[in-house]
């Protein structure tokens, strides 16, 4: 990264500031939001490592300053079954080429946010047998895309009501599993030098994208936002998959 340009930069930074108010708002979203847009700038191979150093800092942060909304009971069960998928995702990372992870990308960011958008998933009475496997897939995405949100989500939707609650508890789920997966990265050469300039251009986006987003966590309706952000993310999805289109 060290070749391009001031506007490139401040681009990189903002979007790294959007990203952190959708996931200061919503508890989740932030690796959906900047994934797909930083894409135009960083290598997709380089920018997810990185992009994992980068969300450690936020969800760390919620941890303890609301650690005493913790559901203890919850993380533990998400993580443990996040703790299996994760190394069959980690393999789809370590395997995949590059331009299919982003057709990857592409492809889960509109499903899901489809999903979403739909009101299918609020209507569907997920039965408590299928937690188990909602987490699995949540550890396999977060390992291949870190994009573990959605399947975490339709889980603590369903048993965690208060919205404080349900960022703080997956703030505890990010944090770990996105440690363990910066662990792997590093062990596998994958952390370097390089993604300095992305670590430090984040520290003030993230610092400002968390400030603006408790703010409106605590004061605006959260339903509208969503639908925003979703319809946001679908359209970034599409534009991941313009080389299927001949773009």
């Amino acid at each position: 990264m060290s070749d391009v340009g001031v506007a490139v930069y401040a681009a990189i930074g903002f979007i790294l500031f959007l990203a952190h108010v959708v996931q200061g708002v919503i508890g989740f979203g932030s690796m959906m939001v900047a994934l797909p847009l930083l894409s135009f700038f960083v290598p997709v191979k380089e920018l997810i490592p990185a992009l994992l150093v980068v969300n450690l800092l936020q969800p760390a942060w919620f941890v303890c300053r609301e650690r005493r909304r913790i559901d203890l009971a919850r993380a533990r069960f998400m993580l443990l079954f996040g703790f299996l998928g994760m190394p069959l995702g980690y393999a789809v990372f370590r395997l995949l080429p590059a331009e299919a992870m982003k057709l990857l990308v592409g492809f889960f960011l509109i499903a899901v946010c489809g999903l979403k958008l739909s009101g299918l998933e609020t209507r569907w009475e997920v039965p408590k047998p299928l937690y188990a496997l909602l987490n699995f897939l949540g550890g396999a995405a977060q390992g291949s895309m870190t994009l573990g949100g959605p399947f975490f989500v339709i889980y603590a939707a369903k048993t965690l009501p208060d919205k404080t609650e349900f960022r703080a508890t997956l703030s505890l789920v990010w944090t770990v599993l996105n440690l363990l997966l910066v662990s792997a990265h590093a062990a596998a050469g994958g952390i370097h030098m390089d993604m300095a300039v992305l670590t430090l251009l984040a520290v003030p986006g993230v610092a400002l994208g968390t400030y603006f987003g408790n703010i409106l966590h605590d004061h605006i309706s959260e339903a509208p936002f969503r639908k925003l952000v979703f319809i946001i993310l679908i359209l970034s999805g599409l534009i991941l998959l313009r080389p299927l289109f001949g773009i």
